[in-house]
């Protein structure tokens, strides 16, 4: 018999088993076949947990594979006493991760969560504190969703979607500022410190041979710079820039680099190159075979991360080849960075304390051979500079030095704007050091021969040291 009932309606036909199908009218007349469907939503063993992070776990939940085939929804909810980062991984194979999604979590702001598509076979959630306190609690769950859209947890205050309109850096999650008087935030890169390596002829004003070659370590330039050792044994080479690149306080730094392993990982060899000196900073090194990022603080290389344990977008793990690539790193009071062809490879946090205790770096490239070694190695420089990102804006300070005086000034970079003399008497000198140093002189000034104000417009890298001799003079200067 004919079924016959108004659009929309529902109607059950149920067969001599009992068994049913509902069908649903549709506004042409026809019937059509009601469907539906049961998420099976469960939480995931494998990557959930509730065990504090401490020391006797390196202060990192790792996670272990899950497959996610049937999976399209990831969701990631955190909540803990400390700062941290989420990384949200996935794989092939549960081998290769080769996906990593990454998230900040501040303690400050509760709890959180974040959804993820599943676009491969298997995946693995990771925690790392960002410093190094232990969690009094920690609560992480990750929930398999066969349906889920990627939607904002929650509606905005008026009940409309939360949306965002940015300019964001995709590696960082560095963004773009509007100052409140709506104006966008940019700044001017200013090179501080190295030139261009032309010619055959080492420029002596720019660059030195510090630490001097040891053995038959040589520095030769060609259009870049070759760092070579020699067969004599443990023999060295390094070139480093005469000056410093002062950091001023509001702003961040960038070394820039393109570099060239010649030869490959090599034992008992170390190549490094970066933004550092004996004492203090940031460089990439290859020792052996080993690829690492290091930070130096009190002459300690206590910071060393090496490959198989990176963060960035270039995965955990890099292989060093023989070709030449880009390298930079950004360094802050808060962290340092470092990059090869433009991409991410290691972000290094603040932990309790500094990285360093100077962020006034100089350039140093070195490659040493230790351990007996008689092994030529090579070690190519096209180019190496630092940069620091903002223009130096600072307001100036004096002092009044009276005849006989001699002064320290500053202790550390800084920038001498000019020298006032006021009564055409003996001599007035200026060192960029801490101390009378000979060859520190920045001028000489004989001050009976000259009355008012001497431009100087310069940076000094070391500090700052006056010695008058019957002059008196004002000294301006940041």
């Amino acid at each position: 018999m004919p079924l016959t009932s108004n659009a929309g309606a529902q109607v059950k036909i149920t067969d001599n088993s009992g068994n049913q199908a509902e069908l649903i009218v549709g506004a042409d007349g026809g019937y059509n076949l009601a469907t539906t469907s049961t998420q099976n939503v469960y939480a995931d063993p494998n990557n959930s947990s509730d065990t504090n992070l401490d020391a006797g776990n390196s202060y990192t939940f790792t996670g272990t594979a899950t497959d996610t085939l049937g999976v399209v929804g990831l969701q990631v909810s955190l909540k803990t006493d400390q700062n941290a980062t989420v990384y949200v991984d996935q794989s092939p194979d549960g081998t290769n991760w080769d996906i990593t999604d990454s998230y900040d979590y501040l303690y400050s702001k509760g709890g959180n969560g974040w959804t993820v598509q599943a676009v491969n076979s298997y995946v693995r959630v990771r925690v790392v504190l960002t410093g190094t306190d232990a969690t009094s609690y920690f609560r992480l769950q990750l929930a398999m969703c066969p349906m889920v859209e990627s939607m904002p947890r929650s509606l905005s205050h008026s009940g409309r979607m939360k949306t965002e309109c940015q300019i964001e850096d995709s590696q960082v999650d560095r963004y773009v500022e509007i100052t409140p008087l709506n104006e966008m935030k940019i700044i001017e890169p200013i090179r501080l410190v190295g030139t261009s390596f032309n010619g055959a002829t080492k420029d002596t004003n720019f660059w030195t041979e510090t630490p001097v070659p040891v053995g038959s370590g040589a520095v030769t330039q060609a259009g870049q710079i070759i760092l070579t050792t020699g067969v004599t044994a443990n023999s060295t080479a390094a070139y480093s820039s005469v000056r410093r690149a002062r950091k001023i306080p509001g702003t961040t730094m960038q070394f820039r680099g393109a570099a060239r392993f010649v030869t490959a990982g090599t034992a008992n060899n170390k190549r490094t190159i970066g933004a550092y000196d004996t004492d203090e900073g940031f460089f990439f090194q290859l020792s052996g075979s080993v690829f690492s990022v290091v930070a130096r603080k009190g002459a300690s290389d206590a910071n060393i991360v090496s490959s198989g344990s990176f963060n960035g977008n270039l995965g955990e793990d890099y292989v060093v080849d023989t070709n030449v690539h880009r390298i930079a790193i950004i360094y802050s009071s808060l962290s340092a960075e470092f990059y090869i062809d433009g991409k991410l490879l290691h972000k290094m946090l603040l932990p309790t304390a500094p990285l360093t205790n100077t962020l006034t770096l100089p350039i140093r490239m070195e490659n040493i051979n230790s351990g007996g070694s008689i092994l030529p190695v090579t070690f190519n420089i096209r180019f190496a500079c630092i940069m620091r990102l903002g223009k130096y804006q600072s307001a100036n300070i004096y002092k009044y030095i009276a005849p006989g005086v001699s002064s320290v000034l500053k202790y550390g970079a800084g920038h001498l704007d000019a020298v006032i003399n006021t009564n055409n008497a003996g001599t007035f000198t200026v060192y960029d050091a801490l101390s009378a140093v000979a060859g520190k002189e920045i001028m000489i000034i004989d001050t009976s021969k000259v009355l008012g104000s001497i431009q100087f417009n310069v940076d000094f890298s070391t500090g700052l040291y006056v010695v008058s001799a019957g002059a008196t003079c004002t000294v301006i200067y940041e």
